[in-house]
């Protein structure tokens, strides 16, 4: 057969790229360890836990703590969480970190492997000298050889990666060194178990180390057995270098051209087969030490002088990979894949029968074959040199067929390739059936460069950019911004506290500040020079960040995890879970020439639309979604930012017209007509010549895309968990989807506008392509998507987490704005891995991840009835309960109108202080609120249980029990006079029953809430509707508060109280003690006021009696408080209770009391005014006594007593007074 070269391939796979910064703010536990000298000396332990990771302050120290030189990931054979665990080499190879990578757990496995172990050496690690096995039980052995030929052993329990504390154990109890007696270095480490490792050695020999199960006699751990083959001369060349033309140098080691660069254990431990320098495949018998097999790499008889010409880069060691198969080849025992650089790259596939049978146990699978690996570039433009820089191969899912992967690099770009195949068959799919990775489609997105620099929202645009979650790691932004400030002399900027949002801004607006107004004349010219300033500053930010970002961009090793058929790809900042792609990812990312040559690699859509129905392949959608990404791409920036900021009004504004008027006012809002250009037309259209150009355009077109959207859940019962770093994987893999599917829709709806505005309808009558209804249904679907990108770019400003929350005031800034976005937490944590029995993990992954974006938008499934509506209001219900208001305000535009969102943007309002809104709210949504229509438990849950059992059951009653809910949320925010309004609605829509009135609690409330704000009239009115029992009970709060009042006593007066309750006020104003039970924060009353409001009571409801005696009482005091303002040395002086001086107004008013007493008493006896009753009998009251006992006072003894006080004052000014003033002593006349 012939060269067999791979055609197009398919692009089947995405990749969910991730950093590696610490997950859920998991600690960094560094450790130092220790070294065991020339002399046996151990050097000091150093350990210490870091709440995160550190800060770098340059490009030097960024490389050395965050790029990794190696990275793998090694699955264990235990199935209990955790299993799969990452390492790297930090710190030019002086810093070896693990950390689990493990993307689901069992739902019964509560510990989260978050730790993250960085474990210092004392000196480098050798490259590809760094090994790792396990006991298929909880404890990961990591082996590594340093440069000094030190083989450490670290015996790492798997609880070291769920409690930091773990790791404090004695470090004698889990690390050990030992120094192999060999005087050549060590070049590879491979390892078959926890006790069994083999080493190659730089002379072509090989070194076994078995592990014994106590000290040798010689004190060490380990038995090393040196096998060359059984060549004597081997010590020789160890001791005596030669540097010829057969000899490669490599890590700083000159290494025989024998020597094995990659080596791998037979299935049964007991052969080693290692490919060498010299380009041969060798197969070597552990047990006997000697090769048993040895072949050129292509099958090729090569002299001596023709091996150098041959010789393998022994920086590239992954060339070899020992796999079973099922099925296989009668006679078969295992199979072996190589590839050799030379002759323009080939794989050779090798069966092995019998290993120590030579040649005759050991044959190529496809002697004829010419196996090619995928060139990503194969024309003859192109200069770049591809290499293969791994391989991989195992079991494909269900055990069906073989998968091989293999990474292809060229500088800093890369390229993975996956190829299924059967041993029986290889010509035909390895020609036709390779598939390709793509990389994510967020960092695709361009920067907001284009932006005006008059662009009033610039700063926040290119915040939103560089601070989406995902995009970049928080270890290259605050790296960048350091080198930014540090180049821009902005270095206070960076030494701010805050966050790193605003430490941004900061130094951006620190630099632009610097620039001068020259003058006001010029203050226009200099406002544009200041916002294209800005603009700069922050494109020289962003190339910074670009600079680090490509720094991490080397694609380093693949990894395959053979029991959930999951593919990997590491890199030196971080590393992508390969999945599958989904349909629409399919149709969106091949040509639709590849998409018509690979239908039998997947299912072809049937997708049905419109009356009659019409099945569409791929490559027909892959056209119309290529078509309108070309149409697209011919927009201006400038244009493309218009129109999406104008179709923000048209996602989640009530439309007011018919559709025909939206699209032309959107066409015409945007500019078409003056923006698109022949040039976007003509691509257009020669974009569509597959399927007849625009003509042939059709509503089942468009329809079979958004069909492709995904809308149902699979249901599909699990009894898996993601865990936080898979959480943080199914997030980023959602967050690539909904880019690419929002940008399709996108797409597709300006084609439908320009459509309808600008073809003819002759040429496409509305009975092929119904524009209309393609514009509602890309408008509903784009709604969806728009909700999406706001959920997954947002994030929560405190710790979710309580741990987190405890660990918050350890953090430092920089990672206070790196905490967990609001899809992860409210939705990704119920989203539940599907068991990869029945298919890959990767195919697990893609179908988490739509299932979340179809959790997250409310699209329902079979056993899902939640809205879309119900799910926004769901989101803005757990940020108010958060308290997260700047987040809720910002998701204020998406609410819909419904009652119930109405209600939570009440609630919303309320939390802000905006009463007015929240009042108007609560009254919009109070019909449908308070209609039945669910449970309060559903209500409640709902709400994400920002509702109450109690508020909950308030809802579905009527509007009685949804206007006290409303009370009572104004009432606990202390709103009174709101609280009072919707009291008194409440009371208003009291329901029907055998009792007409409101409950007491809801008139005792309205009653309590009116006195807070003077509602007199109001509180009255609760109080009469209150039981006579409750009436008592309040009334005294009632009178105290009208006392207190300017137009109290007359408001007291003029209610009209029920005549039971006379009697209750009559005795509370006749208790002298009310004038001091008044609120302290309150004017209190005088005792003299008190009883004239006490005689007007009693005058009111016809009482002259009582009338009198309560200002008959108050003469008396009016008397006494003259006496004791007078001063028996002088002339006697008195001060008012209302501040004046002077005898004359003292004297007024007990005058005028005296005469109201004796009118009063006079009416009592009746019109004749003697003061004799109707039955002759002289008029008395009732008076209290001092010593509190009450006395008979006719009207003739008031009188006298009157007449007393009169002859007082005329003594008082004759000048004659005693020195009792009227207690009896003998009177002096002085003059």
């Amino acid at each position: 057969m012939g060269d067999q070269a791979p055609l197009a391939s398919l692009n089947a796979f995405t990749e969910a790229r991730v950093d590696l910064e610490p997950v859920g703010q998991g600690p960094v536990v560094q450790i130092q360890l220790p070294s065991t000298g020339t002399f046996g000396r151990a050097s000091r332990l150093h350990r210490r836990v870091l709440p995160t990771a550190a800060v770098c302050q340059d490009e030097e120290t960024y490389t050395r703590s965050c790029l990794a030189s190696a990275s793998s990931i090694y699955f264990s054979h235990s199935r209990i969480y955790p299993r799969s665990f990452l390492w790297r080499l930090l710190d030019n190879g002086k810093v070896l970190e693990l950390r689990s990578v493990d993307l689901s757990k069992h739902d019964r496995e509560s510990r989260e492997a978050t730790v993250i172990l960085q474990l210092g050496l004392p000196s480098a690690i050798r490259k590809g000298c760094v090994a790792l096995a396990d006991d298929g039980q909880d404890t990961l052995s990591v082996f590594a050889v340093t440069k000094s030929n030190e083989l450490f052993h670290l015996a790492i329990r798997t609880t070291f990666f769920c409690d930091a504390a773990a790791s404090e154990e004695d470090i004698d109890r889990w690390c050990s060194s030992f120094s192999p007696s060999t005087m050549c270095n060590i070049v590879r480490l491979v390892s078959a178990s926890p006790q069994q490792l083999v080493a190659t050695l730089d002379d072509g020999a090989i070194m076994k180390l078995n592990r014994n199960s106590g000290r040798s006699p010689d004190g060490s751990l380990w038995q090393c057995v040196t096998c060359n083959n059984g060549k004597w001369g081997s010590s020789l060349r160890g001791l005596i270098r030669w540097q010829g033309a057969n000899s490669v140098r490599y890590d700083g080691v000159v290494l025989d051209s024998s020597t094995a660069i990659a080596a791998e254990f037979s299935p049964s431990r007991t052969h080693l087969l290692t490919v060498c320098a010299n380009h041969t495949m060798k197969i070597w018998n552990l047990a006997e030490g000697r090769v048993v097999f040895s072949m050129d790499l292509l099958g090729q008889r090569r002299e001596p002088q023709d091996i150098p010409s041959v010789l393998l880069d022994a920086g590239n060691p992954e060339t070899l990979r020992v796999f079973e198969a099922e099925g296989a080849i009668e006679g078969d025992k295992y199979y072996a894949v190589t590839y050799s650089p030379h002759e323009e790259g080939q794989f050779k596939f090798w069966a092995i029968r019998d290993e120590d049978q030579g040649s005759l146990g050991v044959r190529f699978l496809y002697p004829d074959n010419i196996l090619r690996p995928p060139d990503p570039q194969s024309t003859l433009e192109s200069k770049a040199v591809w290499k293969l820089a791994d391989l991989r191969i195992g079991r494909g899912s269900h055990d069906t067929g073989i998968d091989l992967w293999v990474l292809m690099r060229s500088s800093r770009r890369y390229k993975a390739y996956s190829l299924r195949f059967d041993l029986a068959d290889l010509h035909e799919p390895w020609s036709s059936s390779w598939a390709s990775t793509v990389s994510g489609n967020s960092d695709q997105q361009t920067p907001p460069q284009s932006v005006p620099s008059d662009a009033p929202d610039a700063p926040d645009l290119w915040l939103e950019y560089l601070l989406l979650p995902g995009r970049h790691s928080r270890a290259i932004l605050n790296t960048a911004l350091s080198i930014y400030c540090s180049t821009r002399n902005a270095k206070q900027a960076m030494n701010a506290k805050g966050t790193l949002e605003d430490r941004m801004f900061s130094a951006i607006a620190t630099q632009v500040n610097s620039v001068q107004v020259k003058g006001e004349e010029e203050s226009g010219t200099q406002f544009a020079q200041y916002r294209e300033a800005m603009q700069q500053e922050w494109r020289l930010l962003y190339q910074e960040v670009q600079d680090l970002g490509r720094l991490g961009c080397q694609a380093l090793s693949l990894a395959f995890d053979h029991h959930s058929g999951m593919p990997w790809l590491l890199f030196n900042s971080g590393c992508a879970a390969i999945r599958d792609c989904s349909r629409l990812e399919l149709i969106a990312q091949n040509t639709p020439a590849v998409l018509q040559t690979s239908t039998d690699l997947f299912e072809a859509p049937s997708i049905e639309g419109g009356p009659t129905p019409e099945p569409k392949l791929p490559h027909e959608l892959a056209v119309l979604v290529h078509a309108a990404a070309t149409f697209r791409e011919a927009f201006s920036p400038s244009f493309r930012r218009i129109c999406f900021s104008s179709l923000s009004s048209e996602l989640w504004q009530e439309p007011l017209y018919s559709v025909p008027k939206r699209i032309e006012d959107y066409y015409h809002q945007c500019g078409f007509a003056e923006e698109i250009t022949d040039f976007a037309i003509a691509g257009l259209r020669e974009a569509l010549i597959p399927i007849k150009d625009i003509e042939g355009l059709t509503t089942d077109h468009f329809l079979a895309v958004t069909e492709e959207v995904p809308r149902f859940i699979t249901n599909k019962s699990s009894n898996l968990i993601f865990t936080r770093f898979g959480r943080k994987v199914l997030v980023r893999g959602a967050q690539e989807m909904i880019d690419l599917h929002a940008r399709i829709l996108f797409d597709l709806l300006m084609l439908v506008v320009f459509i309808e505005m600008e073809v003819d309808k002759d040429i496409l009558p509305k009975s092929s392509l119904d524009t209309y209804m393609v514009f509602i249904t890309l408008l509903e679907q784009l709604k969806r998507y728009e909700l999406m990108k706001w959920l997954v770019r947002s994030v929560w400003s405190e710790p979710i987490d309580p741990q987190q929350q405890l660990r918050k005031e350890v953090q430092s800034n920089w990672r206070k704005d790196a905490g967990p976005t609001i899809l992860e937490t409210l939705f990704a944590a119920a989203v539940q891995p599907q068991a990869f029995r029945g298919q890959s993990q990767g195919a697990s992954l893609s179908d988490a991840i739509q299932d979340l974006l179809v959790y997250c938008t409310g699209t329902t499934g079979d056993n899902h009835s939640v809205t879309l509506d119900k799910v926004i209001v769901h989101v803005h219900s757990n940020l108010l309960k958060r308290n997260e208001l700047d987040l809720a305000s910002d998701f204020l535009p998406y609410l819909p109108s419904t009652p119930w969102a109405v209600y939570i943007k009440g609630r919303y309002h309320l939390v802000r202080g905006e009463t007015t809104g929240a009042a108007s709210c609560f009254q919009k949504a109070a019909y449908k609120m308070a209609s039945k229509s669910k449970s309060s438990k559903d209500y409640r849950e709902a709400s994400a249980r920002l509702l109450s059992p109690t508020e909950a059951a308030h809802f579905g009653q009527g509007l009685h029990f949804y206007y006290k809910h409303i009370y009572d949320l104004f009432s606990s925010s202390s709103y009174s006079a709101y609280a009072v309004h919707f009291a008194q609605l409440a009371s208003q829509f009291t329901p029907q029953s055998s009792s007409l009135e409101p409950p007491t609690s809801l008139l005792t409330s309205l009653f309590n809430s009116s006195l807070q704000t003077s509602d007199i009239q109001t509180a009255f009115t609760a109080l009469t509707r209150l039981p006579h029992q409750e009436q008592k009970a309040h009334l005294p709060t009632l009178i105290k508060t009208l006392l207190t009042l300017h137009n109290g006593p007359k408001q007291l007066l003029d209610l009209p109280w029920p005549p039971h309750i006379h009697p209750a006020i009559d005795s509370y104003l006749s208790n002298s003690r009310t004038s001091q039970l008044s609120s302290s924060s309150k004017p209190t009353i005088s005792l003299e006021h008190q009883r004239k409001i006490l005689a007007a009571w009693r005058l009111k409801h016809g009482d002259c009696r009582g009338a009198a005696a309560a200002l008959y009482s108050q003469t008396a005091v009016q008397v006494k408080q003259k006496g004791k303002h007078t001063s028996g040395a002088g002339v006697p002086k008195f001060k008012l209770d209302n501040g004046e001086d002077g005898e004359g107004v003292g004297n007024k008013r007990v005058d005028e009391t005296y005469l109201t007493v004796i009118n009063l008493m006079a009416c009592i006896g009746g019109e004749n005014g003697d003061g004799k009753g109707a039955k002759g009998g002289e008029t008395w009251l009732l008076s209290a006594a001092d010593e509190g006992k009450r006395k008979v006072v006719t009207i003739a003894d008031v009188r006298k007593e009157w007449q007393k006080e009169l002859d007082r004052r005329s003594m008082v000014e004759a000048g004659r007074w005693g020195f009792g003033l009227g207690t009896g002593v003998e009177e002096m006349e002085l003059g």
